[in-house]
Order: structure tokens, then sequence, then C-alpha cells
């Protein structure tokens, strides 16, 4: 197995860490939701500062998952111009297409980077029923991102090997050209 390829897959557990890390958050956030409802109609009390907690946990939720859903594949894909290309034309657009989402993300991680670090100058905070600082929830939107434009690299150098970036069992062995 080569260097590149135990690297990306070390890459991979700390992406399933944070699927894993987005799973319990969709539980806290069910928890907390209907914890919520049987409060209000069964006591007439509402769990302060659910909304808010919903929301910041929804932040978590969707952006430690999305490198994931990369790493596994799982992004809708539109291959009907592509399908038609010849294989080395098929592979040289993937890489650019690739490319392109490195770039993309990693202008979005900087962007994210800034934000979140503004917040936490100011230790801004979020005001509703309960009162929270929100810089670790915009720390997540800037790991998330960037662990996204990380996997696009992988998937970007994958492609270009002529490997299926989205084969995680033996990938030294899987062309491509075979998975499609």
């Amino acid at each position: 197995m080569s260097a590149f390829v135990r690297l990306q897959k070390t890459y991979g557990v700390y992406l399933h860490w944070s699927g894993l890390t987005a799973g319990y958050m969709t539980l806290a956030m069910m928890l907390l939701v209907g914890s919520n409802v049987i409060t209000r109609y069964i006591f007439n009390y509402s769990i302060p500062g659910t909304l808010e907690f919903t929301e910041s946990m929804l932040t978590v939720l969707i952006f430690l998952s999305l490198a994931l859903t990369q790493y596994e594949g799982g992004h809708i894909q539109v291959v009907l111009l592509t399908k038609k290309l010849p294989s080395s034309a098929r592979r040289i657009v993937m890489v650019l297409t690739l490319l392109l989402g490195v770039a993309f993300f990693s202008w979005c991680s900087w962007g994210a980077w800034q934000y979140a670090m503004k917040s936490f100058m100011i230790n801004e905070q979020q005001w509703g029923s309960v009162r929270f600082t929100l810089y670790p929830i915009k720390f997540v939107l800037f790991i998330g991102l960037l662990s996204l434009a990380i996997q696009f690299v992988f998937d970007a150098i994958s492609t270009a090997l002529g490997l299926d970036p989205h084969e995680k069992e033996d990938t030294s062995k899987t062309t491509l050209e075979e998975s499609i």
C-alpha cells in the first residue's frame, strides 16, 4: 500500500469521527426538540434555548458531515456530458473539476476562518432566551470547509493517478475506468 493511500485512509478515519460527531449531534437535536415538545404540551413549559441550541447544532451537523460525504462519494454527480467522453478525457475533466472544488472550498475556508476569528475577537454571543458564545460554532464551520477542501485534494490526486477516489477497500488495484 502506497504512502498516499495510507494517508488517505488515515484522513478517512478522521472524517468518520467527524461524521460520528455529526450523528450524535443529530441525536442530541432530536432529543432536545422532542423534549421541548413534550414539556410544552404536558407541563406548559418550554425548554429555554431550544431554538438557539438547535440552530448551532444544525451548523455542526451539516459542516462536519460534508467532507465525509465527499470521501464516500455521496454527493450528487451529473455525468450527462462526461459519460460520452473517452476515459482519458473524462479523467482530465474530473481532475479539473475537483481542482475547482479545491480552489472554491479553500476560498470558503479562508472566509470562514476570518469570520470565526472576528467572532472570537469580539466574543460574539447569541442573544435569545439564553446567551452563549458563537465563535466555537464558527470554528466548526471553518473546520468543516477546510476538511472538504482537503478531501477534494485527495480526490483530485487519486483521479489523476487513475484510482477511484471513492473506493476505499483496495485503492491500489481499482482504477477509475473500472469503476465507471
